[in-house]
This record gives structure tokens, sequence and C-alpha cells, in this order.
């Protein structure tokens, strides 16, 4: 009996050793705009949207706690129920302090209450990584300076390497990267990922999301051969990108709700009219949901002297690492991007170019 109790103790023993550690985030909000009883919300961050991870109420102390299973750093902000929303710092640490005030201001058309927290960070005790935050956060701001050499991007990319270079197992820079990835050239996203050293980093979805970012936009640089794709035109024939070659082509990815798409129409119409005949194809690819809006569209602007596709496989993202459209790009008759981001004159004056050196 004595044998079977003890076994039992160990088992429980061992299950609570092995559970997750438990954080605690106080959370003290001072102003004006902050009385006892109003509600609090604790925000997480995902790197594409916040989502509500818990509430509580701010009590006599002004203060709110919260409390969970503590897994991994993660994003998070503060708000206060129809008044403010702090800006995001980063819960790292099973035991953290944070401080801001709430003021009322002026209300406006975007805040009818006129309640926001001061403009100043968080000040957040006891988190490495928000420490790290809020020193880029530093940075940035030197940068607004009116110093031209602080405004130079490249500047700005060499100094974010240091902090890198000084903290090589950041989770905070390896979210603040994946954020402001674009801005890189893929010479150094490469170099940058590589001065990465955690194992838990590398296997952190930011730094994956990066990576694959990198690995797609080399397979569409100028020069390089498009991956084939598949997609259904009108009829729902399956039409090959790769049956285009020997032809130049002029790919444009637009969608019935866009703009900015409808008013490159005309230019996309001109390039046809004037290089058709000379060997240039115009392949438009929809990326509206609705079949039926795109096929209305087709109709009302009259596209059907285009090979028109309809994007069901989502190749704008993962093909072309894009989610804004027009995107417009021309491929040379071995199927090799020799232009992209094409807009206005340029979408038929950069093939016409193009197609007259090799005539």
């Amino acid at each position: 009996m004595k044998s079977i109790i003890l076994f039992i103790g160990c088992y429980v023993w061992l299950l609570v050793g092995c559970s997750a550690p438990s954080y605690r985030l106080t959370v003290s909000i001072y102003g004006n705009g902050s009385v006892p009883g109003d509600t609090v919300y604790l925000f997480g961050f995902d790197g594409q949207s916040y989502e509500k991870r818990d509430s509580a109420v701010l009590d006599e102390r002004q203060q709110v706690v919260f409390t969970g299973e503590f897994l991994a750093p993660v994003c998070v902000a503060i708000g206060v129920k129809g008044k403010g929303a702090s800006t995001d710092f980063i819960l790292d640490t099973t035991e953290m302090y944070a401080y801001n005030v709430l003021l009322h201001g002026k209300p406006d058309f975007f805040n009818s209450s006129g309640y926001r927290f001061t403009r100043r960070d968080m000040v957040v005790d006891g988190g490495r990584e928000s420490d790290i935050l809020s020193a880029y956060r530093a940075m940035e701001r030197m940068f607004l300076a009116r110093n031209a050499f602080y405004r130079e991007v490249s500047v700005k990319n060499e100094m974010f390497l240091d902090m890198i270079e000084e903290n090589p197992d950041s989770w905070a820079l390896v979210m603040i990267l994946h954020d402001i990835k674009e801005r890189f050239s893929l010479e150094m996203l490469g170099k940058a990922l590589e001065m990465f050293t955690g194992e838990d980093i590398r296997e952190d979805v930011f730094y994956k999301r990066i990576a694959t970012y990198r690995e797609r936009e080399l397979k569409t640089v100028i020069g390089a051969v498009i991956p084939d794709f598949v997609l259904p035109g009108e009829d729902g024939e399956k039409v090959s990108i790769a049956d285009y070659r020997g032809k130049y082509v002029l790919i444009d990815f637009w969608a019935s709700w866009c703009g900015p798409c409808m008013g490159e129409l005309p230019n996309v119409r001109k390039a046809y009219e004037l290089l058709h005949d000379k060997g240039l194809e115009v392949v438009t690819i929809s990326t509206d949901q609705k079949e039926g809006a795109w096929k209305e569209a087709l109709r009302k602007k009259q596209m059907d002297v285009f090979m028109n596709l309809h994007d069901t496989e989502d190749v704008l993202s993962q093909f072309f690492n894009r989610t804004a459209i027009p995107f417009i790009l021309l491929l040379d008759p071995e199927g090799r991007i020799i232009a992209k981001e094409l807009r206005g004159e340029d979408i038929y004056n950069v093939p016409r170019k193009a197609m007259s050196t090799n005539l």
C-alpha cells in the first residue's frame, strides 16, 4: 500500500514538475481617465492581428493582475473598455509589471470618448525582450531627427544588424525583423537570419515566416524564371503559365473591387493593342473570392481579348509574396521576369522597349 501511495505521489510530483510555469503580469493605470471598476483587457499579437487573451477589473489601487500559463514570449497590449489602448510590449518572463497613464483629451471622430493612453511607451519592468523592443523604438525615434544621415535606410538597417549581433537569441528582434523585412535586401535579410543563433529562435514562427518570405522572393527576382502554375480560365479549363513560353507575357493580378486595378486597365489594354501583333500576350489573374464577381467584371470591362484566369490557388501570395494589387509583371519568352510592380505608362513602355531590342 505504501508503495502505491509513493508511486502516486511521485506521479503527481512529475505532473507538477513538468507543467509549464505561470506568469503574473501586474498592470497599473493612473490618470484622470482611469477609475476603479474599469474593465481592462489584455490583448495578444500573433504577427497578424490582436486577440483578447484576458480581462480584469481595475481595483481601488488602480491595478489589475493577469495570470496564465507561460509557454513562450508573446507581444501584448493593454486596453481599457470604452477608453484607450496602450502601445505593445513583450510578456517574456513569469513576473512583470507595466505602468501607464490614461488621460482625457479633446474627443474627435476617431476617439469619441477622448480618453487615451499617454503617447510614451508603456513603462515595463521585468522583461528583457521588452527592454530590447524599447531600445529599438528609441533607435527609430532617433532616425526621425532632421539629420539626413540618420534618415538613411541603409544606416538604419546596419544599426539593426548590430542589435542582432549583441542579442542573437532575442525573440523581440525576430518579431521586429518580421515586420520590417521588406526594408532589407535579400542578401542582408539572409545575413540577419544567419546571425540568430538560438535553436528556439530558429524554430519560432516569425523566424520561419521570414525565411519563407526570402525563399519566395529569391524565386521571383528580376531575371528569375517564374515557377509554373496552373489556374482555371473563364470556361473552367485549366491553363498553365508555361504554355506561354516563346512569347512576352504581361501578367496583371487584379480584382473587381480594386479601384487602382481598374485605373490601370486602360494601360493594360494599350499594351495589348500596341504589342499583341508583335508577340505580347496579356494574362489577367483575378484574386476575387467570388467567381460571379470576377466574371461580371470581365463582361462589364470587355476583357475578352485577354487570357483571363482566376487565382483559386493563391498564386499571388504563394508564388509572388504579394497581397497588394494591382501587381503587374513582364516575362520574356523564356519565362524570366523582366520587370515587376509596373504602373502607369510603364505598363506598355517597358514591354515595348524590351521587345524592340529583341526583334
